[in-house]
């Protein structure tokens, strides 16, 4: 369970409101950044998630921004692509349901994470048994307005002060991440083209400036 959460809260939407800037310091363009844009511009372009995962290219850029964001290296090891490629597909029609749902007129935030639960159960990236940090950045890629990224040493830090992951951890921080959005639209102002791309995004990116600050000290 995550201690302190509504303090934990009001400090990401202080962060949001106040550090965003901060994210885009020049120190952080490295190959993540060039890869993330990539695919979320490629996501942006496709008329729908089948589409965009009917592109061996597409999935391949997935594959390739999830190296870049460190899910192959430190002991974390992605699966060889034609299984990473075979999961990910054995999961489309709840990629489509998922979509169909969050593109609804009024999003219906607890069907979603019903959903969420369903398609994390099944997604299985990493050749170990990790799970929650790949999933979730997949996920972000493929639904950047409505999935928050997740790592060990940032988001599970600052929410339980440990790095151990688990399905309900998962489901917890996700939970708490659309309390944010459905109550804080005005954080839509200090979206950019750069990383402060989705509200999701800026969460993860709010997470991450303080838990830099916190380890500064």
């Amino acid at each position: 369970m995550i201690k302190n959460k509504e303090k934990k809260i009001t400090k990401i939407c202080n962060a949001i409101q106040s550090r965003m800037s901060e994210f885009n310091d020049p120190k952080r363009i490295d190959p993540g950044f060039y890869f993330y844009r990539r695919v979320l511009r490629l996501r942006k372009e496709s008329q729908n998630i089948e589409v965009f995962l009917n592109s061996d290219s597409n999935i391949e850029i997935l594959y390739a921004t999830l190296v870049a964001w460190n899910m192959n290296c430190r002991g974390a090891k992605l699966k060889y692509f034609d299984d990473f490629k075979k999961n990910i597909l054995s999961c489309k029609n709840y990629f489509q349901e998922l979509e169909e749902i969050t593109n609804a007129n009024t999003v219906d935030y607890e069907k979603i994470m019903d959903l969420l639960v369903t398609i994390y159960r099944r997604l299985n990236l990493m050749k170990g048994k990790s799970k929650l940090v790949s999933n979730s950045k997949l996920l972000h890629f493929l639904f950047p307005t409505i999935c928050m990224p997740m790592d060990r040493e940032k988001t599970l830090n600052y929410f339980y002060g440990n790095t151990s992951e688990s399905e309900n951890k998962y489901i917890e921080i996700t939970s708490l991440s659309f309390e944010i959005m459905k109550d804080h639209l005005h954080f839509k102002n200090f979206l950019d083209n750069r990383w402060n791309t989705t509200i999701p995004k800026l969460i993860d990116n709010a997470i991450i400036l303080i838990q830099e600050s916190t380890s500064d000290h």
